[in-house]
Parts: structure tokens; C-alpha cells; sequence
């Protein structure tokens, strides 16, 4: 299913209508007739274009900065932007006085308190008229304020949650606590989905809210309820953030690999191809995965190039399964070991993104990675056959042979598929915050580190930070008299 909505400019179209349909004393009486008062949106004939406009403010917070910029810290992409603090970011070195953090935190809170103070109108809109369904607004409203907290737990360090602009809390949580407040968001609008009359809207609903509530048990390590829920997700369901190529309403990404001024690469490590350093940056060697490409999940430009910044040597990416264009072609031609290989020219492939080019936000096979994942952690050796057969039917996917492993072998080959299946698609930082917090010391780098570390792929960059998430910005410390600051805002508060 497509996600369409009106962007928030809707929302002015429909207080004009209003406007002709009460009294200025009704709807605009203040001292300028410009300003709309937060009152006057307790009104059940706006409730489209306000659930659009909590959608939209969650969609552009997930597109950029999350699944832009925050895989910075990630062995997923290189970045090549030209703005000091992203490319720190790009180092894991995060400060809470900058841009990417900023903008992730404010975002995000801002979907989150649209859509609660918009809950909070519904259930009075239902109480007064109980005849009329107010479900269906009820049970979107809150899975998307649901995923609003949950994508917030999942890229800062710590957060603070005030759903009521007018009492800033003052109670700093945690990762896991921040996890723990999306869920109550995601039960309710279980429940109300279930009443939904309509088969395909109820069945859209919850397969949303089961696959949101299985992303936060996973986050949880509730190892046991993330595998409950995300079992109930149906086979064939997708739920995409659409975007229309028209102002206002576009997707956000695509310049990061299109044009001459293009920002965003491949990541060497993401590849599993560790990188020569030449004194300027990473170099592929001809015999590795950039000239094969037999994977059509993760392509990208057979030759480097730099960008935006003129200085980090960048290979454009190619859409993958999380992207309406995905084409599912390869590179690589058609050969004894991938024969159903079909020898695209990378300039046939679609990049990322074009405008109008749709995201999934939740989807079968995101929610099968979950459940396999939990399955894995509860036990491998007692869930290894079906934990296998998963691998090697992602694996048929990418047009790899079977394997046959077990044990922590198995659960890296799960790893790396879930990597595969979910790429770009605003997951990777989470993962490996979750692997670090639950699994520690079997990632693949230097200490069993799952972020990079050592020298950056672009070495005039110097090491790695070490920062795994962003902190509360600045402008929450300033906007909220009830939070303290932190005494060293410059050291990570935690994974």
C-alpha cells in the first residue's frame, strides 16, 4: 500500500474552508486574523489534513536527517558533504551543537507531538459522536507517533519527551526508556486497528503496528515479543512513504547520489571489502565486489568519483529494495556462478532517488529479518534450521549460493542479509547500537567493534570517534527550562 498524503500546506487550504463556514468570532478571533490559535484545531473537519500533516512531519524527519545522514556513523555510507559538522558526524565525532543532531531530535519530537496532541482530539471527537468511525485516523495517528518515539530511541543517545509543548518534561530517558514510551502509542492503536471495519484498512493497520511494535522489541531485547509480533505480519504487506515530484511534497534524497554535486557513497567496509589506502582515500581493487556486482540489492557506480566536497572519493549508489524503482538487474553479466545475472549497464540502473521516488517505511520482509534476528538471540542452536533457511532464501535473493553454517557464523550471514534487505533504508545505525548492547564484541572490526574504527576511508580525515548516536541538542537544553544541562556535553552518554 502507498502511503499518499497532502503536505502540511494542506492544512491552510483547509482552514480557509472553514473560515467560509463559521464566524471569524469561531475560528479567528485575535488581534491578527492571520494567525490560526492552537484552539481552533480542536475540530473534527480538519482531522484529514492534520493526520497529513503528523505523516508528513514523521516522513520528512525519517528521510532526511535519519536515513540520510545518521548511518553516517555507520559502515553503511561514506559522506562527501561539504558541512564540517556532518563530515565530524561521518567520523563519529557528534556534537549536540550542530546540525545533524539538531535536526534528528527536533524532527522527530515534532511528528511526535502532532500526532499525541492529535490522538488526544480524536478520542474527544469520538466521544461526542460516537455513531461516526473515528478508528481508522485513531489507529494511524498513533502507530505514526509510535514510530516517531521508536526512530528517536533507535538514533539518540538519550532523549527527553514532552507531548505537551506547555510542560517541558524534565526527565531525561535513556535508550531502552525511550523504546519503552513508543510502545504504549503502538498497544492502543493495536487495539483500536482491530475494531476497523473495513478487512483491507484493518489489515494494513495491524500488520503497521506489528511490525512497528517488533522493531521496538528488538531495540528492547525482548527477544520473545519482538519474534510474537513481528509473526504476525502478513506475508505481501508494504507500507511506503510516497513522495510526489512537486515542491513540498519531494523526496529529500535525491541529490545524494545524483549530478556532479552529489554527497553520498557506498561504504568500502559495508561490502565486506576492506580498503587499500593510496594516501587520499579507499581504492577498490578490481577483483573485488565492485566488479562483479552480482547483488542487486546493493549496486552502486563501478567508478569513483568525488562530490559535493571535491575530496572523498565516492561511488554512487543504485536504489535497493527499500526503493519504489528497485529493478532487481545486476551488473555483473549472466555466468555459471550467477546465472540469472543480466549485464545492466550501471547508467540503466535507477539511483537514488529520483523525486518522486517512494521509501518503505515497514514491510513483510523487514518484518521476517526481525523475527528471524529474535529467534536467533533467544537460542541459534535450538532455531538453527529455520534460522538457515531464512539465510539462504535472502541469499537466493541476492543470487548467492546456499551456505551451510551455524552458531555465531550464522548469525553474522544473518546479519549481513539484514544489512542487504534493509539498506539505506534507515536501519543500519540501530542495528548495530542493538548488537553492540546485546551481543558485544563479535562485530567485524578491531576489538569485535560493529562501527568502524581506526583510521577513516578518508584518511586526510584522520580516526574514528567515538560517538554511536546522537545527543539532546543545544536548542532543547535552551527551549526547556526544566532540563539541566550535562556537565560535559562532548563525552557520549552511553552506546
Amino acid at each position: 500500500m502507498k502511503q499518499k498524503h497532502a503536505s502540511w500546506a494542506a492544512l491552510c487550504g483547509a482552514i480557509l474552508l472553514l473560515v467560509g463556514a463559521c464566524s471569524f468570532n469561531d475560528l479567528l478571533d485575535v488581534e491578527n486574523p492571520d494567525e490560526i490559535p492552537v484552539g481552533s484545531l480542536d475540530d473534527p473537519r480538519l482531522l484529514q489534513v492534520r493526520l497529513n500533516g503528523v505523516i508528513d512531519a514523521f516522513q520528512n524527519g525519517y528521510t532526511e536527517p535519519v536515513i540520510e545522514w545518521s548511518n553516517f556513523m555507520t559502515d553503511e555510507i561514506l559522506t562527501g558533504l561539504n558541512w564540517e559538522g556532518h563530515a565530524r558526524v561521518s567520523q563519529r565525532i557528534v556534537s549536540y551543537l550542530e546540525g545533524p543532531t539538531t535536526e534528528v531530535f527536533e524532527d522527530l519530537s515534532r511528528a511526535l507531538r502532532l500526532g499525541h496532541g492529535l490522538a488526544d482530539h480524536i478520542r474527544g471527537w469520538a466521544a461526542d459522536d460516537p455513531i461516526k468511525d473515528f478508528n481508522p485516523a485513531l489507529a494511524r495517528t498513533l502507530a505514526f507517533t509510535g514510530y516517531s518515539a521508536l526512530v528517536l530511541g533507535e538514533n539518540m543517545c538519550q532523549c527527553v519527551i514532552s507531548p505537551n509543548p506547555d510542560d517541558p518534561s524534565s526527565t531525561v530517558l535513556s535508550q531502552l526508556e525511550t523504546f519503552q514510551a513508543a510502545l504504549p502509542y503502538f498497544q492502543e492503536g493495536l487495539t483500536v486497528a482491530q475494531a476497523v471495519t473495513i478487512t483491507a484498512v484493518r489489515d494494513t493497520l495491524l500488520n503497521l503496528l506489528h511490525t512497528g511494535i517488533a522493531r521496538t522489541y528488538l531495540g528492547l531485547g525482548d527477544w520473545a515479543n519482538a519474534a510474537t509480533h513481528a509473526g504476525q505480519v502478513q506475508p505481501g504487506f508494504r507500507l511506503w512513504l510516497a513522495f510526489v515530484d512537486i515542491d513540498g511534497g519531494r523526496n529529500a534524497l535525491q541529490g545524494i547520489s545524483q549530478g556532479g554535486n552529489f554527497t553520498h557513497g557506498i561504504h568500502p567496509w559495508f561490502t565486506g571489502v576492506h580498503p587499500s589506502f593510496d594516501g587520499t582515500g579507499f581504492v577498490f581493487t578490481s577483483d573485488n565486489v565492485i566488479a562483479p556486482q552480482t547483488d542487486p540489492r546493493i549496486q552502486h557506480d563501478p567508478t569513483d568519483r568525488t562530490g559535493h566536497n571535491g575530496l572523498t572519493r565516492l561511488y554512487k549508489l543504485v536504489q535497493g529494495l527499500r526503493y519504489s524503482e528497485y529493478s532487481g538487474l545486476t551488473q555483473a553479466a549472466a555466468s555459471a556462478s550467477c546465472p540469472t545475472c543480466t549485464g545492466t549497464p550501471f547508467a540503466s540502473l535507477p539511483l537514488i532517488a529520483e523525486f518522486g521516488t517512494d521509501i518503505l517505511l515497514a514491510d513483510y520482509v523487514e518484518a521476517q529479518q526481525h523475527y528471524h534476528e529474535a529467534l536467533a538471540m533467544q537460542s541459534i542452536s535450538a532455531n538453527e534450521a529455520a534460522v538457515l533457511a531464512f539465510v539462504n532464501a535472502r541469499r537466493a535473493v541476492g543470487k548467492q549460493p546456499p551456505v551451510t553454517l551455524a552458531g555465531q557464523a550464522l548469525i553474522r550471514e544473518l546479519r549481513n542479509q539484514r544489512a542487504k534487505d534493509l539498506f539505506m533504508g534507515g536501519f543500519r545505525l540501530p542495528d548495530l547500537r542493538r548488537w553492540t548492547r546485546f551481543d558485544p564484541g563479535n562485530g567485524p572490526f578491531a576489538g569485535g567493534s560493529y562501527f568502524p574504527v581506526g583510521q577513516h576511508p578518508n584518511a586526510t580525515w584522520g580516526d574514528y570517534g567515538a560517538w554511536t548516536c546522537f545527543p539532546i541538542p543545544l536548542s532543547e537544553y535552551v527551549g526547556n527550562p526544566n532540563l539541566p544541562q550535562p556537565l560535559d556535553p562532548n563525552t557520549p552518554p552511553g552506546i
